[in-house]
């Protein structure tokens, strides 16, 4: 029975990573008989039948050993999981005294975590007349055939679990009922290969086990795993392999990761979340947020950092302050992690302004002074880095309020930088100081000048940093459209007051509009509110015309926040928008007149009081005119342009008015003056007396009988008139100066028919000298161009 058991357990685990010596001893003397081949010859099988006989013999006399190991391969397994192959180390020829079967498993073949972080492992144990204990380590590293150089035997009665706190095992400070620890009671026994006793607990063990002399925490390595009765053999070369196991698995640790991103956003402050509300909790932060690192006065900023093998040490400092667990989701108590910041060599977090003034001394965040209502700390999962069986990110929410964590008051415009770190130098490592056994947790070998060494950095590694920064500003609210005054423009049609906003959406307030002036009293009511760092408020308008003014007045519940006037306009961007309301687009004139016929209608559309100039222009630009208009809300003015004469030939001409911005077009039409006759140079004169050409007897003021006389008639009065010496000179609008000299022309032209001695006469533009020397023509003179 007993060779049969020990056949199964042999069979069932060996460690696929192992080398040959770290193997198992094989699957028993029957597995061997049959992987012989079947055709041997009858002294071949005499042979080994022989042989066979040997063996049996030997195994039982080892019966007591066999029978220890075989009781792990029937109840190695827990309903939820089945128990898979592992590394069983080879229990040696000898065994310990009889001590009590051990049953029980675990519930996976390979745990696997972090250095530094908690692995939680599960199993069941039953070992009726004894303790259970849970061996960790003690084996040989497959690859290079050294061992693991740590070895701890963690009493386990009466539990179903236990979290190792990888950053703490081995130490003064292990979580877990350690053997090696003076208030942990056990009964061990470890014997060499020959059935000697080597040791009867923990401490007296050789340091070649690595039960003694730990260097530094927990290396990323694989560790061993056996729930033992407590019977142990050590060989030559400090293996540790358990006599009797119900069970075998292994520990797998991983080195620590770290993220170089930080999440930043802000936060409402307390007192705006209300009591009823869980400031704590990160989903509350995160909705009644906004993901920006520009913190309004006296909200909270919260920065959240990523990282793998610190979460031992912050567990250890928790439960050192009374705290359970550190669980994913909830809030601790923010001095677990200054302590973590304080006593963990390596781990740095720092919080500083950047922008400080020559003489003054810059902001800094003092975690040991701040008030638990002033600073919180909530852990999280991981969401980059794998982190089993332990958080992976903390919260760190800061408030940005008066208060003892920022021993410098904080100021809008303030700068702040953000860094996180694992500190490394490269070729140091960490060490454990010397003097202790086993060692202080946190007591590093690193001197005041040495550099500070993260514990899971290996020699090779440097400082990884994740860095951020953030701004504090003051509270406001923004408005869009404000006058010079400070009043707030509300447009008619959109009936909304807009604005950007440094508050978060949870603050709520409330805008009211009321006006009691006028016939219909006006009152409305409406929300502020605020999303992505805008804010409207919305305003039903019916019935109010521009220029209405309204009193405004902002509440947060009862407290009044702002107070304002707003004015009612057609258009926000044009408050005082002055338009043209009437305007003709035909206007005529007659030639030499003004423009006084050319009336427009200006209007104050808007709701301020407006200036402006309305101006005219005629045929792009040869005439035109203008007006400075200053028109109240809502008022109108009607304007002329008598001032502007109508200098422009008969026509047709396009004109232009323009005021502040809106235009109106339209025609000129210039008539003929009908008092007004025009004389063309190039006729012969008739037109000069306004008869008709064509009639023979009006053209020089005689009928036929006038040009029937004689010669010397004709001559005589030539000659008069050449001469300037008839009387009836003057009656051509020339007036003669005293001296002779020359005279100047009258504005009217003299009638035809006042000198009836006179024919074809016409009114001498110069002087009577002007005319002597002169070329003597039939009826006129010409002298020097001009017709005498």
């Amino acid at each position: 029975m007993t060779l049969e058991r020990n056949d199964t357990t042999d069979t069932r685990s060996t460690d696929p990573a192992a080398t040959d010596g770290d193997r198992t001893s094989g699957s028993g003397p029957r597995r061997r008989l049959r992987s012989f081949g079947t055709d041997l010859s009858g002294l071949q099988a005499s042979v080994i039948g022989l042989a066979v006989l040997v063996v049996l013999a030997g195994l039982l006399a080892t019966a007591p050993v066999a029978a220890g190991l075989a009781v792990g391969s029937s109840a190695s397994s827990v309903a939820a999981e089945p128990t898979a192959p592992v590394a069983v180390e080879a229990p040696g020829p000898v065994g310990p005294t009889d001590r009590p079967e051990i049953s029980g498993g675990f519930s996976r073949a390979t745990y696997t975590g972090v250095a530094g972080d908690p692995v939680r492992i599960r199993y069941t144990a039953d070992n009726p007349d004894g303790a259970e204990y849970l061996l960790i380590g003690g084996n040989r590293l497959s690859d290079t055939g050294k061992t693991v150089g740590f070895v701890d035997v963690v009493k386990i009665s009466g539990t179903s679990e236990t979290t190792i706190n990888t950053r703490t095992i081995g130490t003064d400070a292990s979580n877990v009922e350690s053997c090696g620890l003076e208030g942990t009671t056990c009964d061990l026994e470890f014997v060499d290969e020959s059935g000697d006793t080597v040791a009867e607990n923990l401490s007296a063990l050789s340091g070649a086990t690595g039960a003694g002399g730990l260097a530094r925490p927990l290396v990323p390595q694989r560790y061993r795993l056996a729930i033992t009765n407590g019977t142990f053999i050590v060989d030559d070369s400090g293996v540790v392999t358990p006599a009797a196991a119900a069970d075998q698995a292994d520990l797998v640790l991983e080195k620590p990761r770290f993220s170089e991103d930080v999440e930043v956003f802000t936060t409402a402050d307390r007192d705006a979340l209300g009591e009823d509300v869980d400031a704590e909790s990160l989903g509350v932060l995160r909705e009644n947020g906004a993901e920006r690192s520009a913190v309004t006065k006296g909200n909270r900023i919260v920065l959240g950092f990523e990282s793998t093998g610190i979460w031992g040490a912050l567990s250890h400092f928790a439960a050192e302050r009374g705290a359970g667990p550190i669980e994913a989701g909830e809030a601790v108590d923010h001095r677990v992690l200054a302590d973590l910041l304080e006593k963990e060599s390596g781990v740095s977090l720092r919080v500083r302004q950047t922008n400080a003034g020559m003489n003054e001394r810059p902001a800094k965040l003092d975690l040991s002074r701040a008030d638990p209502e002033d600073v919180s700390l909530i852990v999280a999962d991981a969401a980059e880095l794998e982190s089993p069986d332990a958080p992976g990110r903390f919260y760190l929410v800061i408030d940005t309020s008066d208060g003892d964590h920022f021993p410098e008051e904080l100021e809008p415009g303030d700068e702040f930088s953000v860094a996180f770190a694992l500190e490394g130098t490269e070729g140091e490592r960490y060490a454990f100081a010397d003097g202790q056994e086993p060692p202080a947790a946190f007591a590093s070998a690193s001197g005041p000048d040495d550099a500070p060494q993260f514990p899971y950095w290996e020699a090779a590694d440097s400082t990884v940093r994740a860095e951020a920064s953030f701004t504090v500003r003051e509270r406001y609210l923004r408005y869009d459209h404000v006058t010079d005054d400070g009043d707030l423009l509300l447009e008619v049609d959109e009936g909304q007051l807009t604005g950007a906003t440094s508050l978060l959406p949870r603050r709520e307030m409330t805008a009211t509009l009321v006006n009691d002036a006028g016939d219909a009293p006006f009152r409305a009511e409406s929300p502020l509110e605020i999303a992505d760092g805008n804010f409207t408020v919305g305003v039903d308008l019916d019935e109010v015309v521009p220029g209405t003014r309204l009193n405004y007045e902002l509440y947060e519940g009862s407290t009044l926040r702002d107070s304002r006037t707003v004015i009612v306009v057609s258009d926000v961007d044009n408050p005082d928008e002055l338009v043209i309301d009437d305007a003709p687009d035909n206007v005529t004139v007659t030639e030499g007149g003004n423009l006084s016929a050319l009336r427009v209608v200006a209007r104050n559309a808007g709701g301020l009081t407006g200036e402006g100039e309305l101006a005219l222009t005629v045929d792009n630009g040869s005439l035109g005119g203008s007006w400075g208009v200053r028109l109240t809300p809502d008022e109108s003015r009607t304007y002329d342009f008598a001032s502007v004469p109508a200098d422009l030939d008969p026509g047709r001409y396009p004109f232009t008015l323009r005021l502040d911005g809106d235009t109106h077009g339209g025609t000129l039409v210039v008539e003929q003056d009908p008092a007004t006759t025009t004389i063309d140079d190039e006729g012969d004169g008739s037109a000069a007396n306004g008869t008709d050409p064509d009639d023979d007897g009006a053209a020089d003021g005689t009928g036929d009988e006038a040009g029937a006389g004689g010669d010397d008639g004709d001559s005589e009065r030539d000659s008069t008139a050449a001469n300037g010496s008839d009387s009836d000179a003057a009656s051509n609008g020339t007036e003669t100066d005293g001296d002779g000299g020359s005279g100047e022309t009258s504005d009217g032209d003299a009638p035809a028919g006042d000198a009836p001695d006179s024919v074809g006469m016409l009114p001498l533009p110069f002087g009577t000298r002007e005319a002597l020397g002169g070329t003597v023509l039939v009826g006129a003179v010409h002298l020097l161009g001009h017709w005498v």
